[in-house]
């Protein structure tokens, strides 16, 4: 019978119970996670405090993804190699270091360096963490704890822009870094005392430092092209150029891996349907979910004039209903296998979008939040699927690299949605805003001035000067809102129509998850 020739190693999980070890994962997880989503809302104050434009302060997130998404592989395959526990605390002392460093800055520069240690500690921490939990766990109970660790780290991106919003009105943005601290110390010392020092299978094998080289290079050049296009378009030679070497650097780890005696990430991975269809419903779910979130604090904060706590009560729904789709998802995936799940995810964030595309700058709240419920439910269904899919079908001594893979997948989609659905919304402000300035009766010079701020007005900003009269302050509000909720409608179209391919996608998951027996013949191909 096929069998899987690097199975995972099975020693003891340490003084800690395996449910403690999930308790330590988790906290490290929901740390990492929040941070990619949590200074959303404190960016306006940031901008003030720290006295920057707009196209710097978007590093402050922006430096955070590129960093995260660069080293995630890599980070994966440190921890098959050096041991999972040791490159799990690593990562967690990293990013409480990094963190107050973070808030300790006194200018963007600062906060911006400080910000891209924070991600690669968080690359270490996040992947060596589930890897950690599928030596800790027995085959019957592994599956619960991947959808337990999946739900919080999720969730915990969803409820950033809340929990940003809070922390900001009550304690300052600086405090925003400074409260992981405390997450921080509670997860390395309970990780420390229980998870299982154990000697990875793959410590004596060599390392594939071309490949990652190659994966890193094109990691970087992909998101690097992704974030720079809001700003540039899609055509601009600077985004192009970025693209054209991630693809020659992505060729290139093609070619290597196929030749690598002990690969960085065998490419025979994506054979597996679970594998390949789970990354895609990652890569699409957080395209279309974390884009549509971050346009939609954009909208509560700048077309509604919400506050930055309010912003994120605002979008509460979406958080907590994420909690209701994660252990339903879980129900209909043991029962029905993973394409029901993503299926029906999906097709829910599918008809949020096209409820969000109807909404205008004069909609109350109560028009908005019906659609959030449904983009909360279809992605709690669709990630915690789709990483057991990833992780679950992945052979023993890759764990830490599948890990990373399904992180990988989720947050290129969280970049490329963001900058996407940004590029359409700047697109479409280009072509409308001199209309509507135009019939709000806005007149030249300020009429020349919003005109050549297209890059912020799409992003819900009306830069009236001071001094401006009222009633033509006001138009020019009215007219630039107008042109960005324009822009707001054809993104959530745009984002729709990647939701129905994903959906279509999803159907080609496996229908049951498959026995064991099987699994393990699988795995061998991988070989």
């Amino acid at each position: 019978m096929a069998h899987d020739p690097h199975p995972a190693p099975t020693a003891p999980t340490g003084r800690g119970t395996p449910w403690v070890v999930l308790v330590a994962v988790a906290l490290g997880t929901m740390m990492e996670a929040l941070d990619g989503t949590v200074v959303a809302v404190a960016n306006p104050v940031i901008a003030v405090d720290l006295d920057t434009e707009l196209t710097s302060l978007q590093w402050v997130t922006n430096g955070y993804m590129l960093a995260v998404a660069s080293a995630l592989i890599t980070a994966g395959k440190l921890g098959d190699r050096y041991g999972h526990k040791k490159t799990f605390l690593v990562g967690m002392a990293g990013f409480a270091t990094s963190s107050v460093l973070a808030g300790l800055s006194n200018s963007i520069g600062l906060l911006v360096f400080w910000r891209v240690l924070q991600g690669i500690s968080g690359a270490l921490l996040a992947p060596s963490g589930l890897a950690v939990l599928k030596t800790a766990f027995p085959k019957d109970k592994l599956k619960v704890a991947i959808g337990v660790w999946s739900g919080v780290g999720a969730l915990a991106m969803a409820a950033g822009p809340f929990i940003g919003g809070v922390t900001v009105d009550l304690l300052g943005w600086r405090w925003v870094f400074f409260v992981n601290v405390v997450v921080c110390a509670a997860a390395l010392a309970l990780g420390a005392w229980a998870i299982s020092g154990v000697r990875p299978e793959g410590a004596g094998r060599s390392f594939d430092t071309p490949g990652v080289a190659l994966l890193t290079g094109a990691l970087f050049a992909f998101v690097w092209g992704i974030i720079h296009v809001p700003g540039h378009g899609w055509t601009h030679p600077y985004p192009l150029l970025s693209f054209a070497a991630a693809l020659l650097l992505a060729a290139a780890f093609v070619l290597r891996e196929h030749k690598a005696a002990q690969a960085l990430l065998p490419l025979s991975l994506f054979r597996l349907r679970a594998v390949s269809t789970g990354t895609a419903a990652l890569l699409i779910g957080g395209f279309a979910t974390f884009g549509a979130s971050f346009y939609l604090a954009l909208y509560l904060q700048q077309v509604h004039g919400f506050s930055p706590m309010r912003a994120g009560l605002g979008l509460l729904p979406f958080t907590v209903l994420f909690g209701v789709g994660a252990p339903t998802g879980a129900a209909l995936n043991q029962r029905f296998g993973p394409r029901v799940p993503l299926a029906a995810g999906l097709t829910l964030i599918a008809v949020a979008l096209l409820g969000l595309s109807r909404v205008t700058e004069d909609s109350s709240y109560h028009a908005l939040w019906p659609f959030l419920l449904p983009l909360g439910v279809g992605m709690g269904m669709v990630a915690p699927t789709a990483i057991e899919m990833i992780v679950g079908s992945a052979p023993g001594h890759l764990a830490g690299v599948a890990s990373g893979l399904q992180q990988t997948a989720l947050m290129l989609g969280g970049v490329l949605g963001t900058a996407a659905l940004g590029s359409v919304i700047s697109a479409k402000v280009s072509g409308v805003l001199a209309g509507h300035l135009a019939d709000a009766g806005v007149g030249e010079p300020l009429a020349a001035k919003l005109r050549g701020a297209t890059e912020v007005v799409a992003q819900g900003v009306v830069p009236v000067p001071d001094g401006t009269a009222r009633p033509l302050a006001e138009a020019a509000a009215r007219a630039g809102h107008a042109a960005f909720m324009d822009g707001f409608h054809v993104a959530m179209l745009a984002g729709l129509a990647v939701v129905v391919a994903g959906a279509l996608i999803s159907l080609l998951a496996p229908r049951l998850e498959a026995a064991p027996a099987a699994r393990a013949g699988e795995a061998a191909t991988t070989h």
